[in-house]
This record gives structure tokens, C-alpha cells and sequence, in this order.
């Protein structure tokens, strides 16, 4: 399916959400980001036929209705909140994909925080003279200093969702920044999505933060083909009380961290036959 075509069809889905949650920083993705990103993701064989894919606090479901539309075999998509689960529902049964859609609740969780420590942190990185301009860890715009923020990640499953590890060929996400004191959670989301995907995983950050999670990615925890594959606007509307603006851009990386090989897919693990519903969620749906 042509970019045109996705975009089109995916334009006529509900994207907002009925009751936005600000805590849980809740916008809709639009059609054209979402069908830029599913194409580029074909583009790369990493969606489309004989592959299977996760949308991991899908929302109301623009990244995984597009990744289906797409002919992938088996789209899952995860969200911890129930009401942007139903509108998520209600747009896959409109485009007729309950076949190939699945959907799970379950909540992306982190290490409890301790208020004292990130005070602590963000004390420190602020610093004294000249502060917003030294040259210590932490320096420009960001949720959280790197060291307050690596030591809350799960690093295995017990983060929250309860999928066995690379259970699907590919994850794509739209995470939280992180910025309703909940920092870190969009690198927590990215963490969890690479631990599920066995091929490749697609998420969306704000640029600002583009140095800090590649070097976590490619030398933290292994992979170095981990690279911005686009530069993207995501609009914000108005949507709640503390919004100025009619609407506003925020500029994001679109990040692909390559997790597996082809040599992999080629001798089984990604093929139709491993797309299984029960195989892929272990029962718990």
C-alpha cells in the first residue's frame, strides 16, 4: 500500500482520546505520521508479510492499524489505559481487522523513585556558576540527569508487561517524554520494546535527548545499529488546562534499533508460522 493510500485510509480512525490523561501524556498520533513511519518500516522489511508486530502504549491505535493495514500476520497492541483501549477497539472493528489486531492491558512499569535521590541529582546537575551551560553530565534540555535516570530502569520482564522476550518480529512505540513526573519512562518504554522485538524496534523521542539515548543504547546495552532513521514535528493540540497555544510542534528523532538479523528471521523465527496468537501472548488474552 502506497504511503497516499495508508494515510487515507487511516484518516478517517479516531485518533483522540475520549478522556486524555495528562499524567499518562496522551496525544493523538496522526495519520500521516503514523503511515510515514508503517511505510518506512516496510521499507526495511521489518513490517508487512511473514512478520509480526507490537505496539506498545498503542493508544487509540493509529501505529498498529497501520501496521496491519500493511498485511502484517499479527499486530498486538498494548495500553494500560481501558478507555483508550475501547476507542482502539472501536477503530479496528470500523476497518474490519479484529482478525489480525489483538489487543492487551498492561502497564510499562519503572523501579520505584526516590524523591530525595532525583533532588539530590538534579541539585547536582544544575550546579552553581553558570548554571545551564557547564559542562557536567546532564547539561541541556532533558526529563532527567543520565545517572538519576539509568539506575530505575527493569531491565528484564519484569516491567510491567507480561510477554516472553522477543516475542514479536517488530515493536513500535510512541512513548511518554517523561515530563509529568514520570522521567525516564520514555527510555523505560524503549528498554522493554527491545527486550520484546527479536527483529527491530521503531520509537519516537525528543530530539533534545538524541546524544544521551544513543550512547545508552548502543553502548549500554548492546546494539549498536541503533540510528535516527527521521526528523519529525509531532502536534500537540490544546488539550488540557495548562496549554497556551492552539498547538505546538515538538521536533522528535524517530528512532530504529536493529536487535536481531536476518540470518535469524531466514532460519525461522520470524515466519508466519510464529505469528500464532497463543504463541506471541503466551494465553494472557
Amino acid at each position: 500500500m502506497r504511503l497516499k493510500h495508508l494515510e487515507a485510509s487511516l484518516s478517517s480512525l479516531t485518533r483522540e482520546f475520549n478522556s486524555p490523561k495528562v499524567e499518562l501524556e496522551q496525544y493523538p498520533t496522526s495519520a500521516h505520521l503514523a503511515a510515514c513511519v508503517v511505510s518506512l518500516a516496510v521499507d526495511n522489511e521489518d513490517l508487512g508479510v511473514g512478520r509480526s508486530c507490537l505496539d506498545l502504549g498503542c493508544g487509540t491505535g493509529m501505529l498498529m492499524i497501520a501496521a496491519s493495514m500493511v498485511d502484517t500476520d499479527f499486530v498486538l497492541g498494548v495500553d494500560c489505559d481501558p478507555d483508550a483501549l475501547d476507542v482502539a477497539q472501536e477503530n479496528i472493528e470500523q476497518v474490519e481487522l479484529e482478525d489480525t489486531i489483538q489487543l492487551l492491558q498492561a502497564q510499562v512499569r519503572m523501579k520505584p523513585r526516590l524523591l530525595q535521590e532525583d533532588q539530590k541529582a538534579n541539585k547536582k546537575n544544575r550546579g552553581g556558576r553558570g548554571r545551564g551551560r557547564g559542562r557536567g553530565p546532564g547539561r541541556g534540555r532533558g526529563s532527567n540527569p543520565a545517572s538519576s535516570t539509568k539506575h530505575i530502569l527493569v531491565m528484564d520482564n519484569k516491567d510491567g508487561i507480561p510477554l516472553k522476550n522477543r516475542c514479536v518480529d517488530t515493536v513500535v512505540t510512541n512513548p511518554p517524554f517523561g515530563t509529568k513526573d514520570n522521567a525516564g519512562i520514555d527510555l523505560q518504554f524503549l528498554r522493554t520494546a527491545t527486550r520484546l522485538a527479536k527483529r527491530a524496534v521503531y520509537s519516537f523521542h525528543k530530539r533534545s535527548t538524541r546524544s544521551f539515548l544513543l550512547r545508552t543504547i548502543q553502548e549500554d546495552w548492546g546494539f549498536p545499529d541503533a540510528k535516527v532513521v527521521a526528523e519529525m514535528s509531532f502536534d500537540i493540540p490544546n488539550m488540557y488546562k495548562f496549554h497556551n497555544q492552539k498547538s505546538k510542534d515538538v521536533e522528535v528523532d524517530l528512532i530504529r534499533v536493529l536487535v536481531g538479523n536476518e540470518e535469524s528471521s531466514i532460519e525461522g523465527e520470524s515466519n508466519p508460522d510464529n505469528t500464532d496468537e497463543e504463541e506471541i501472548t503466551g494465553g494472557y488474552i
